[in-house]
């Protein structure tokens, strides 16, 4: 342990904050190069077991080597964490745009990802049939929600590709001859030529805008509670009514996740800075404590020996 401590800076210089003096002396020293062969030896026979495995205990000591402190590690986590999760979120949305934005307003893009969804869900009922006939567990309805998902999305992005198919007005294209060319006899009856307009938005496509982002949400999770599908389309619900398949409205939440993305990046260093000044000060009070006792100890030690050679002499 204190080769590994005195090896390390870090370490060394929390340990120095305590008070426990790790240092050998010059003495010492000469001493441990004398017997660092046979040490050496040694720890290579009993770290070799029957089976040729490391003990356990060198294998925690070279784990300690080079390792960072309890706060950094922590924090370290923290924040891989939290910034895997924002950027999951991030790239969520933009496929969630993409739905909405590009696929569900387009027949042939709509009816192709729907194909391509339908074939991934046979695949993955093929795969988890040969799965469950192996370990022969019976097919239920938990067993097959991963296989489903995708029929999910699939229903979802029809529901947005018809719910922008409905007909807000049709009226002609002109209201007489057109294409009447100066010299030319010729004309063009276009008066059955009409114009139709679609709906940009309906109850139809927040249904399906809300049934695969609530797929999409859920997706990311292993255990699916009701409780927590519920919330899942709850949230999906209050947000397709403000999003209504929007390019700039998507753009807008993603910007809002980057910036989230850009303040945990800046603030868990900071975060760390902070906790770590806060853990070195406990630590120097508990040194202090420590060398006050130490002290304490001493002078004990000092005044019994004393009383020992007054009562011998």
């Amino acid at each position: 342990r204190a080769k590994v401590v005195l090896s390390n800076p870090k370490l060394r210089r929390e340990y120095d904050l305590v008070g426990l003096d790790l240092e050998d002396d010059a003495d010492d020293e000469g001493h441990q190069e004398d017997g660092a062969a046979p040490a050496a030896s040694a720890a290579a026979a009993a770290s070799e077991n029957g089976d040729g495995e490391q003990n356990p205990s060198e294998a925690h000591h070279e784990e300690k080597d080079g390792s960072s402190s309890k706060t950094e590690t922590v924090m370290g986590h923290l924040a891989s964490a939290s910034l895997a999760a924002v950027l999951q979120v991030v790239v969520r949305t933009g496929l969630m745009g993409l739905v909405s934005v590009l696929i569900s307003k387009y027949t042939i893009l709509t009816f192709l990802a729907i194909g391509l969804l339908i074939l991934l869900t046979t695949k993955m009922y093929s795969a988890l049939k040969k799965q469950l006939a192996g370990s022969n567990t019976p097919m239920t309805l938990a067993t097959m929600k991963d296989a489903l998902s995708p029929l999910a999305i699939a229903f979802g992005i029809f529901c947005m590709y018809r719910g922008r198919r409905f007909i807000i007005e049709s009226t002609p294209a002109t209201d007489g001859v057109d294409n009447a060319v100066v010299g030319d006899s010729t004309t063009t009856d276009v008066s059955n030529e009409t114009e139709i307009t679609y709906a940009d938005w309906s109850w139809t496509f927040l249904f399906g805008e809300t049934t695969v982002m609530t797929s999409f949400i859920s997706n990311s999770f292993d255990n699916r509670p009701p409780a927590l599908l519920l919330l899942f389309t709850t949230l999906s619900f209050f947000l397709s009514l403000w999003l209504r398949g929007s390019f700039w409205r998507y753009a807008t939440l993603m910007g809002f996740e980057g910036i989230i993305a850009l303040l945990v990046v800046l603030a868990f260093p900071i975060m760390e800075m902070i906790l770590e000044s806060i853990v070195e000060e406990k630590m120097r009070k508990v040194g202090e404590k420590i060398r006050a006792h130490d002290a304490r100890m001493k002078e004990m030690l000092r005044r019994k020996k004393e009383k020992q050679q007054g009562s011998v002499s």
